[in-house]
């Protein structure tokens, strides 16, 4: 404890003649205990004190002295006031001692940190600034929603340690979704050239399926239907099955990936469009007369009348609607859940080409005359129309986030424009090539078919790119293209068949299983199916921006409001009155008023019989 042991013999020399004084004086022994008990806890402290500012070298004096026991301890504090000298010098000489550095620093830290606090509470003002304690990594931060709202001055516990998990969460799940983000492969799978004079364009299909895997050189086919074309085809949405469709009646649905025909049948008459309906056991026909719906069995469900003379047809998965345009200048909304036709609406003038925009499901409908127009159920009108070309549209496409359209003319132009606000034409290109079909994939990759020829552009919304990313030679004419969903797979239908072909980069290499999994098993089909019916959007909700959906609108009138007598008379704003007009009806009673009381007041003699005289 720091004190020599002549002290110690002081203090036991000292005991008996205390021990008198306690027998003399009873009375006064439970006020001395106490005092003696907040003595002792005063040295404790400072004892305490000491020893946090001891060296290593006092360590085993301090333990030297611990051995005498807790009887010594107590004669040392009943001799304090005899051999206080003795002490003080001891007790100055420990504080005399050399202090470190960091020692003064951390004094000088913990007393700003008191005063900040002491402030804090003073104010009544809460710290909310950002939680610096934990760092994010800096990849992680662009992942932070919101900031982290460190939860100091807070005096609740509750709401504080509220704060303290919100931003453990926000904090670890930044983190996994920089962990996370190595797994997304947003630009990988192009083909990168390693100078400048290799050109990526003059590979062929062959030299590209000896570069790739077994499984991706297998997806390289042709398929020779030559009497039969030429040929419209469409991917499902999952991306795992085919439907072929030839103008001259032969039509067949392929899982193309496990080379197995699900059904194929020869009917009478043309084929002009085919299409899928939700999934690939429903699919809509749009024949030389009405348009027709099949199973995947190839048996006939519906006989759309309706539908006479059809074109083009579409369908709008969120909404379960059917659209078709026909050659007697009709687009039709046919919704097949309930088998009712919706919206009938009429255009004019000769129609080219038909396409949807997969953002808001707006049909856009291309013309010879040049001219794009873009209808919804609500209206009975275009409610934009946008002059492209000169020259008759062949086809249009829309990407998948709905910001752009691309048109193509026979006038072997290809043609972009801005959907968001504008509608202005942003980059503009020409063809070697009449192009009769194009097609955008899910990471913006363009394909342009026509003659013996399909160019393929990586993306056509940047106009530094002045070159193709690559070329293929079809066996014959093109007529339809599109972009197989989660695979780097192109689809050709010809005149003579089909062609398929690989194109790295094309494919969305990260789907979503709530929306289309091409691993689905046949129970997660069907409870995909009901839900998407539960789910299913009206067809009075398509709008040009669906974003305005879920807000509130004001000024709109309920039904109960519109039968409600007002209040206050309604003005007439047809009744206008002429100030001059009515200043001479004025003048005109007045006079008649005037008259009549002049005859009133004045005396005239007349007989009763005066008033059936002739008057001359």
């Amino acid at each position: 404890m720091g004190v020599q042991k002549k002290d110690i013999k002081k203090s036991q020399q000292s005991q008996p003649k205390k021990q008198q004084i306690k027998e003399e004086e009873p009375t006064i022994e439970k006020d001395e205990e106490t005092l003696e008990q907040q003595d002792e806890k005063i040295i404790n402290k400072h004892w305490k004190n000491l020893n946090s500012f001891n060296d290593d070298s006092s360590k085993p004096e301090n333990d030297s002295d611990n051995d005498f026991g807790d009887s010594d301890d107590e004669n040392v504090n009943n001799n304090r006031d005899d051999d206080g000298d003795g002490s003080d010098e001891e007790s100055n000489n420990k504080f005399g001692k050399k202090r470190k550095i960091s020692e003064f620093k951390n004094d000088t830290n913990n007393q700003e940190d008191d005063e900040e606090q002491d402030n804090s509470n003073k104010n009544g003002k809460f710290d909310t600034t950002i939680d610096k304690t934990k760092k994010v990594p800096k990849g992680a931060r662009k992942y932070l929603k919101g900031e982290i709202v460190a939860p100091t001055g807070i005096k609740n516990p509750y709401l504080r340690t509220n704060l303290k998990k919100i931003g453990d969460l926000k904090r670890e799940s930044a983190k996994q979704a920089l962990k996370s983000e190595m797994l997304l492969q947003k630009d990988c799978g192009f083909i990168v050239t390693e100078n400048e004079k290799e050109k990526t364009y003059k590979l062929t299909q062959h030299q590209i399926a000896k570069q790739v895997d077994i499984q991706s050189s297998g997806k390289v086919f042709d398929l020779n239907l030559d009497p039969n074309g030429p040929y419209n085809f469409e991917y499902s949405k999952n991306g795992r099955y085919l439907l072929l469709a030839g103008a001259r009646g032969h039509y067949s649905i392929v899982d193309w990936q496990r080379g197995k025909k699900l059904t194929e049948r020869h009917l009478g008459g043309a084929i002009r469009d085919a299409c899928f309906l939700h999934n690939e056991t429903m699919f809509a026909l749009a024949q030389k007369k009405y348009t027709y719906i099949y199973n995947q069995d190839g048996v006939e469900l519906h006989w759309l009348k309706d539908h006479y003379d059809p074109k083009f047809i579409d369908f709008l998965p969120y909404h379960y609607l059917l659209v078709s345009a026909t050659n007697k200048g009709k687009i039709i909304y046919e919704d097949i859940s309930v088998g009712q036709k919706v919206v009938e609406s009429h255009y004019h003038g000769p129609l080219s080409a038909m396409c949807q925009n997969p953002q808001n499901a707006v049909m856009n409908l291309g013309f010879s005359t040049g001219i794009v127009q873009m209808w919804i159920p609500k209206s009975r009108n275009p409610v934009v129309k946008i002059h492209c070309h000169k020259s008759p549209i062949t086809s249009m496409a829309v990407s998948l986030s709905g910001n752009y359209l691309v048109t193509a003319g026979s006038d072997c132009m290809v043609k972009v424009f801005d959907l968001r606000n504008t509608y202005q034409e942003t980059h503009a290109f020409a063809t070697k090539i009449t192009p009769n079909a194009i097609s955008l994939s899910g990471t913006n990759v363009l394909a342009v078919a026509g003659d013996k020829q399909t160019y393929i552009w990586k993306n056509p919304f940047d106009t530094s790119i002045q070159e193709p990313y690559l070329i293929h030679k079809n066996n014959s004419i093109a007529n339809s293209v599109q972009f197989c969903p989660f695979e780097d797979v192109l689809g050709i239908g010809t005149q003579s068949g089909f062609s398929s072909t690989l194109v790295p980069g094309s494919g969305i290499a990260n789907y979503d299983s709530m929306e289309a999994d091409p691993f689905a098993s046949n129970k997660m089909k069907k409870e995909q199916e009901v839900k998407k019916l539960l789910e299913k959007i009206p067809h009075d909700m398509i709008t040009l921006d669906p974003n305005v959906i879920g807000t509130i609108q004001s000024g709109v009138k309920s039904e109960e409001d519109k039968f409600k007598r007002a209040n206050e008379p309604k003005v007439d704003k047809n009744r206008v009155f002429d100030p001059v007009k009515l200043q001479q009806i004025k003048e005109r009673n007045k006079e008649r008023k005037e008259k009549r009381e002049s005859e009133i007041l004045t005396s005239t003699d007349k007989s009763a019989l005066s008033r059936f005289e002739k008057k001359y």
